[in-house]
């Protein structure tokens, strides 16, 4: 599996404009009455505050399921959409289905190989990397491979196109070693405890964690 770096951003802006409406004539006020004091006071605009977007970070492996017992475990998100393993040097998930993201062509990341840049792993470090066919299967009609974790664990499976998917719900972790993957409703995080470094993979796209 050959892995290489890259990151994309872009940006857009939107402009609207607005059409002046004649306002009604106002009555005539007698100069001996002075303007009422609700009349001379404007209340103060209320703005709208966004909150604040917060950077992703390696999971703790605190509550995690330990998987480390295992060569290997696969597995996807609820959705079937993400699949993605962990073992004990390393963790990875492929690009899901309409992902939005930019994604670097393989002459950049994997030249030689001939090859389809297919997700991103974090192992020394976070990197895209090259596959023909997807090296996180988590099938469970794929004869059990990287699976034998899910046996025991209790959590649901997910029907998905033709397969049958074993799944890491949502707020849940799985732990080998040191590195942790973590489900959530935004994406799979990944990365090594030790290092802290990882990354986000969602649908609209993948965040690397340094």
């Amino acid at each position: 599996m050959k892995l290489s770096h890259s990151l994309a951003a872009g940006a857009a802006l939107l402009v609207t404009a607005g059409c002046a409406i004649t306002p009604p004539s106002l009555p005539s006020v007698s100069a001996s009455a002075p303007p009422t004091a609700s009349a001379t006071t404007s209340a103060s605009p209320t703005v709208a505050t966004s909150p604040p977007v917060v950077a992703p970070t390696v999971p703790g492996a605190a509550g995690a399921l330990d998987v480390s017992a295992y060569e290997v475990s696969m597995f996807a998100s609820p959705t079937g959409a993400i699949w993605c393993a962990v073992k004990e040097d390393s963790a990875w998930c492929h690009f899901p289905s309409g992902y939005q993201a930019k994604v670097p062509t393989s002459e950049e990341v994997c030249p030689e190989e001939q090859l389809d840049v297919t997700g991103v792993a974090v192992g020394n470090k976070v990197e895209y990397f090259c596959s023909g066919d997807p090296t996180a299967f988590p099938a469970l009609n794929n004869a059990g491979y990287g699976l034998e974790w899910f046996a025991s664990s209790g959590f649901p499976k997910v029907k998905y196109s033709d397969f049958t998917l074993a799944t890491l719900p949502y707020g849940k972790k799985l732990a080998d070693g040191s590195f942790v993957c973590l489900s959530e409703k935004s994406g799979i995080t990944c990365g090594d405890t030790s290092t802290g470094i990882g990354f986000k993979m969602a649908k609209a796209g993948v965040t690397f964690i340094s």
